[in-house]
């Protein structure tokens, strides 16, 4: 009996080995498709603003803050970014913009697609990869003259796509980098963050629609009172948002949001 229980404990040990490769193999294999997805999607965007994208040094000039008045001779401000639209919609008609924040990793292609779910997981060069596109709400003008735009992208763990966004929770990150760009093949604009916050998939951040004046102004206010970051942009009823969306894990399907308002430049 001794002898025939020792077999079933060798038995059971090399079962339990092999359990433990076959984990260990599929582990290794996903950490390995994954880093490998990393470098694809940046090897991909980095092509791409290389050859489609001309960036400038510039120093962003702020909206003045409340009371105060543009005392400084009017200068025409240019875009830091250049980009080549009629090439870059040559190889995909659904590109129709571009994001930029300078020192930072954001320097990426937008798209604009009949759905929210094919550039969550395909690049703009139609490859499959977990990294995705930046890319417009499906439902919002893709040439970002609705008065709320939404923009999604991926919150990766090797800091890609829009993961940088989750900085601005740090008060401190904001003064360093209170805009973006986005350039479409219509317009240039300088976008003027002022709040950012943690939110959930259907919160009020994304409405696009306002029934009357004091419903938006009721918006941005609700927003800044939120931020987690405190800015002087002022906003009107004339002008246009745009929400930036990432995933967040403060709770179950968090979102973290940056929004701010468009400032049309040269």
């Amino acid at each position: 009996m001794a002898i025939v229980i020792s077999k079933n404990i060798k038995l059971v040990l090399v079962l339990l080995c092999l359990v433990f490769l076959c984990v260990f193999g599929f582990s290794a294999y996903k950490i390995i498709s994954t880093l490998n997805g990393y470098k694809v999607a940046e090897e991909n965007y980095n092509a791409m603003s290389q050859q489609y994208v001309t960036t400038t040094e510039t120093t962003p000039k702020p909206s003045p803050a409340e009371g105060e008045e543009d005392t400084e001779e009017e200068e025409v401000e240019v875009s830091p970014i250049s980009v080549d639209f009629a090439a870059l919609q040559a190889e995909n008609p659904e590109a129709v913009g571009w994001i930029y924040s300078p020192n930072t990793v954001i320097n990426y292609p937008i798209a604009h697609t009949e759905d929210n779910f094919t550039y969550l997981d395909h690049l703009l060069s139609g490859e499959y990869n977990a990294n995705g596109t930046i890319f417009v709400d499906c439902q919002d003008n893709p040439d970002f003259s609705g008065k709320n735009t939404r923009v999604y992208g991926h919150n990766m763990n090797d800091g890609s796509m829009f993961a940088s966004l989750r900085n601005y929770r740090d008060a401190e990150y904001y003064p360093e980098h209170p805009c973006l760009y986005i350039s479409t093949p219509q317009k240039n604009f300088r976008l003027d963050l002022f709040a950012g916050l943690v939110t959930e998939p259907d919160s009020y951040v994304y409405a696009t629609q306002f029934d009357a004046d004091e419903q938006f102004l009721a918006y941005i206010e609700s927003a800044k009172a939120e931020s987690t970051f405190e800015s002087d942009v002022e906003v009107s009823l004339e002008d246009q948002i745009v929400v930036l969306s990432t995933c967040t894990y403060e709770f179950d399907d968090a979102r973290y949001v940056v929004i701010g308002k468009l400032v049309e430049i040269q």
